[in-house]
């Protein structure tokens, strides 16, 4: 019934085509309820008894799918549970974070088998980290063989914005650590096969929030990240939105209208709201990193103190005012906090009153669900999706 549906008005396909797209629905199907019988299967796809029974013969001899048990405990005949099978390939997500490089390899139903974090590189540059990165993934192909088949994707969050046509990362000024600069493709060159997919931290935080955490319900939404750095991941329609050259989001670089005329500087909204604009609060450079002072100065505010209070209420008045502009452009039905400060709750309230004062209509202020695993979730969600769309096709290849 829905492939009739997409196909009305069109010209008709090949019969191979027809049964791919076929078996394409039944795999991802089996994704989302396994295990499940070929009778389950016609009744949630809306596809003919015998063409189901047919597609489920075809993946069991690609070795896609295997029986998983016999459907018991029910009158008339008795059905066979079918799952993919656990040897058909995984994913490998990377998230390049700035205290530490975070690695996960999941099976075809996103379930991780193997996780780790490792330190940064010493010392922190980017020839430094392309080789931390390949021997990590390296380690994780060497791992995930065995049991598991092939490594299907990979992603890689990376911390500057990425060229939506090569993929290529985009260094940009202020790139607040090493790991935004270098390139993911030539330090995994001739490592493996498998479709390589680099993306913006913040970006795939929003695809994470989108899929797993306090997007689901929202088809259009901004992600504000608040760290060491600043950044938006917009999705719009259920999409995300890039940019002709992947810097959609970049809010950083807004300026900053409480700066007189000629001393504004580039990147000048991060350096006011991000981590370093709490610490210009307290008139020192001295002393602990700069998320490590925005959060004793959030932690304060919380505690009622006066000064730590009204520190935060400025930091929080003038998120509130980018965000009231991006909501006059795009209108998102929702707008989430994230990153280390954005996700703090005290800065909700003044956030939300300052989009409440100037926003045309303002949308729901929340803090994303996911945290820092955000951006690794991310990664893994992409690769999940891609590695299921290409599974068929690789498998026919073989």
């Amino acid at each position: 019934m829905e492939i009739r549906r997409e196909l009305a008005g069109a010209a008709l396909p090949s019969m191979s085509l027809l049964r791919e797209l076929t078996d394409q629905i039944v795999l991802d199907t089996v994704f989302e309820q396994a295990p499940i019988t070929r009778a389950e299967l016609a009744q949630r796809t809306g596809i003919s008894k015998t063409t189901v029974s047919e597609s489920v013969r075809r993946l069991e001899e690609m070795k896609l799918l295997l029986p998983a048990g016999e459907q018991r405990g029910r009158q008339g005949r008795v059905g066979t549970y079918y799952q993919v099978a656990a040897d058909a390939g995984f994913v490998i997500a990377v998230d390049l974070h700035q205290n530490e490089i975070r690695m996960c390899a999941a099976d075809l139903f996103g379930r991780p088998f193997l996780e780790s974090t490792h330190q940064p590189a010493q010392p922190r540059d980017p020839e430094h980290i392309a080789r931390q990165l390949r021997s990590i993934i390296t380690g994780a192909i060497d791992q995930g063989t065995v049991g598991h088949g092939k490594p299907l994707t990979i992603g890689v969050s990376v911390a500057n914005p990425v060229d939506p046509r090569t993929s290529a990362v985009i260094p940009l000024e202020d790139t607040p650590y090493p790991e935004g600069v270098f390139q993911p493709q030539e330090a995994l060159a001739g490592l493996t096969d498998a479709p390589l997919l680099v993306e913006n931290d913040v970006n795939l935080a929003a695809v994470a929030e989108r899929w797993h955490g306090a997007g689901r319900g929202a088809d259009s939404f901004a992600y504000v990240f608040i760290g060491v750095g600043m950044g938006m991941g917009l999705v719009i329609g259920d999409r995300l939105i890039r940019g002709a050259r992947g810097v959609a989001g970049e809010i950083g670089y807004l300026s900053v209208s409480s700066q007189p005329p000629g001393t504004q500087v580039r990147h000048g909204f991060a350096r006011a709201v991000a981590a370093a604009g709490f610490r210009a609060q307290q008139s020192t450079t001295d002393g602990p990193d700069s998320v490590t002072v925005a959060r004793e100065i959030l932690r304060r505010a919380d505690e009622g103190d006066d000064q730590a209070r009204a520190v935060v209420e400025a930091e929080g008045r003038t998120i509130g005012e980018a965000i009231a502009t991006v909501c006059a452009v795009v209108d998102p039905e929702l707008v989430l906090l994230g990153g280390p400060i954005g996700s703090h709750p005290a800065l909700l309230e003044p956030v939300r009153a300052a989009v409440n004062a100037l926003a045309p209509l303002p949308p729901p202020i929340e803090s994303g669900a996911l945290g820092d695993a955000a951006p690794l979730r991310g990664a893994l969600a992409v690769a999940l999706r891609r590695a299921r769309a290409d599974l068929h096709t690789r498998a026919q290849g073989t």
